[in-house]
């Protein structure tokens, strides 16, 4: 296969998802080629840098000849389909759906990273790394958006914007009616009140997801992963990820065992108890050297 490029950053949640299938399909090293790009300087924005590779300015993006992939989705599948060592398990449809549902805008993990659920928190995540994070997009787009490129000046106006507006709510600087299409939230609040009840719908949603999208599939076929098999596949891949960042997005320490993480998850998306199964398939994850390697979080 020609050599192939992928587009990372540490912090970005689904760059872990085509991290830990190069790990698990037995690609040599060198062959999957990493390039960091530094979302917290909002370097994705750079009009004659990466926004040329990859004009949605996200993240992981891979590059094989004159091939381009964009979204984690197609970026695995292309993996996949180049593996040296390919996963034993396909995935079908159910598990095609549940790729689907955790990549879907109600469960997204990067909302839950930037979304308050009072006002302690909102003034927590204003002083660490949301507002660290924020803060950097907003000085870089400022500075690409007026001078953009006429095929890219739309498209950095409208984050500029958008970025502005939240990173205004979490500072306490305002409270607005806001669409936020970088954060694939839609929000129409006049108040932190509004804004605090849309968090724990997002959290209450994602507990479905874990109760009863995940655990059910986990339940009914033997093996350790997601499709009955005993070595991980395509939907792991997202499905762990997505699990990683809601337990991290929670303030639970990454790589916590689910017996110190999940009574903190249970809480904070609805209360209602987790099943077991899903503290063992996080508990095997834990371990591997794919999740550990890659500081999936």
């Amino acid at each position: 296969m020609s050599k192939g490029t992928l587009y990372v950053f540490g912090g970005s949640v689904w760059v872990h998802v085509p991290e830990i299938a190069v790990s698990e399909l037995g690609y040599k090293p060198g062959e999957i080629e990493q390039q960091q790009v530094n979302l917290a300087e909002g370097a994705n924005f750079d009009p004659n840098g990466f926004l040329k590779i990859n004009h949605k300015a996200t993240l992981p993006t891979l590059v094989i000849g004159e091939h381009h992939y964009t979204d984690s989705v197609p970026v695995v599948e292309k993996l996949i389909e180049l593996a040296p060592t390919p996963p034993a398990v396909k995935a079908d449809h159910e598990l095609r759906k549940l790729i689907a549902t955790v990549h879907n805008e109600a469960n997204d993990p990067n909302t839950l990273f930037v979304l308050p659920i009072d006002d302690a928190d909102r003034e927590a995540k204003a002083a660490g790394l949301v507002g660290g994070f924020l803060g950097g997009r907003q000085v870089a787009l400022d500075k690409y958006a007026p001078s953009a490129p006429e095929q890219f000046k739309a498209f950095l106006e409208e984050k500029q914007k958008a970025n502005g507006q939240i990173l205004a709510v979490i500072q306490g600087k305002a409270d607005v009616s806001y669409a936020t299409p970088g954060y694939k939230l839609t929000l129409q609040a006049a108040t932190n009140a509004g804004i605090y009840a849309a968090a724990a719908a997002q959290w209450k949603a994602s507990g479905h997801v874990i109760r009863a999208e995940i655990t059910p599939i986990l339940k009914k076929a033997p093996g350790k992963f997601l499709g009955g098999a005993d070595s991980p596949g395509e939907a792991d891949f997202h499905v762990i990820t997505w699990l990683a960042r809601i337990i991290t997005d929670a303030g639970i320490p990454p790589n916590s065992p689910s017996s110190a993480a999940f009574p903190v998850l249970a809480k904070r998306t609805g209360g209602a108890e987790i099943d077991p199964v899903v503290a063992a398939y996080w508990d095997t994850w834990i371990k591997r050297d794919s999740f550990i390697q890659n500081n999936v979080n």
